[in-house]
């Protein structure tokens, strides 16, 4: 006779609440209502018969049989994801599907590809973009790069380098404008990234004059775009200059497309990472990658060393603090 076991998104719901100690936290992650949380622990309540959580005040917290719960159902949810990856992977041997931002994809990732295929011929990598937390139980994914702060629940955060803006523009624009000082800039088109507003409040261009000891000028004006990709083209294009992501403009700036008209620089605090669940860091394929991208992300930080050591005044530099991941 088979044994009746309460619904599986009853189970799922409760395991997450338990392991987050929060029913709005287990909603975000399960892209479910706080309500509908409530209701499938209530109905898992009735269902064995016990009560699995007391509330204090505003927090939740686990009873003595709800830890004893909590404990089993986290194992066997665990024993299932590393089933479904095993599956997976089996079924997709020597296939790895990684998703990553549109503009990391192009300005960083395409132009090392090619090497990545020559060293491992036997895997086929899947580019995805999207700019979203990825949600590795139910999205059908091996691994993301993203630019935040790297701390998730049950991921590997493997960081690869750091990032900092700074104004670039067009040889073209500087000559023709003649910029001297940073006030120079209000006579000029300026370029607004707004891409990392999903990362915290970005970098302005007000807090970079502060850093380069300049005092403000009019810098709400210019085109926006929310793509950090885009910013650099309209600034390789002569439309105006950016304050443009180091990390993604460096190769144009070694090749002369893109100029710094000036050595200050304002360092983010959020860095670029590699995430992978962490049930499934040791397959071959993943693993592999993982390597690869490692290395190649050091030698990339070489270079963005050397790129600053040359260009730029290192007591004029200033960390900028913006909170928040994407």
């Amino acid at each position: 006779m088979a044994r009746a076991l309460p619904p599986l998104t009853s189970l799922r719901a409760f395991e997450a609440a338990a392991r987050l100690r929060s029913f709005t936290k287990a909603a975000l992650e399960l892209h479910v209502t706080p309500a509908a949380i409530s209701h499938q622990i209530r109905g898992l309540e009735k269902h064995l018969g016990v009560r699995l959580f007391r509330r204090k005040g505003r927090q939740i917290e686990l009873t003595e049989q709800g830890e004893i719960a909590a404990g089993h159902f986290r194992e066997a949810f665990e024993r299932l994801g590393r089933g479904v990856s095993a599956l997976r992977a089996r079924e997709r041997e020597g296939v790895l599907i990684l998703n990553t931002t549109p503009a990391f994809a192009t300005r960083w990732l395409v132009p090392r590809l090619g090497r990545f295929a020559g060293k491992f011929p036997g895997i086929e990598l899947r580019v995805r973009t999207g700019r979203s937390v990825v949600d590795f139980d139910s999205e059908d994914v091996d691994a993301a790069i993203r630019f935040g702060r790297g701390a998730l629940d049950r991921v590997v955060a493997d960081r690869l380098f750091g990032d900092y803006v700074t104004p670039v523009a067009a040889p073209s624009l500087l000559r023709e404008h003649g910029l001297r000082r940073p006030s120079d800039l209000g006579h000029l088109p300026l370029i607004q990234d707004d891409s990392m507003r999903r990362a915290g409040r970005p970098p302005s261009w007000d807090e970079w004059c502060r850093a380069a000891g300049e005092a403000t000028f009019d810098t709400s004006h210019g085109v926006h775009f929310d793509d950090g990709h885009l910013v650099l083209q309209a600034a390789a294009a002569g439309q105006g200059v950016a304050l443009g992501r180091l990390a993604y403009a460096a190769e144009e700036i070694s090749s002369g497309v893109l100029q710094m008209p000036f050595p200050q620089v304002i360092e983010l605090d959020l860095d670029y990472y590699l995430l992978i669940p962490e049930a499934r860091r040791g397959e071959p394929t993943i693993a592999a990658f993982r390597r690869w991208l490692l290395a190649e992300a050091r030698a990339f930080q070489r270079v963005l060393d050397r790129l600053l050591e040359r260009t730029v005044s290192r007591r004029r530099r200033r960390t900028y603090a913006s909170g928040g991941t994407t």
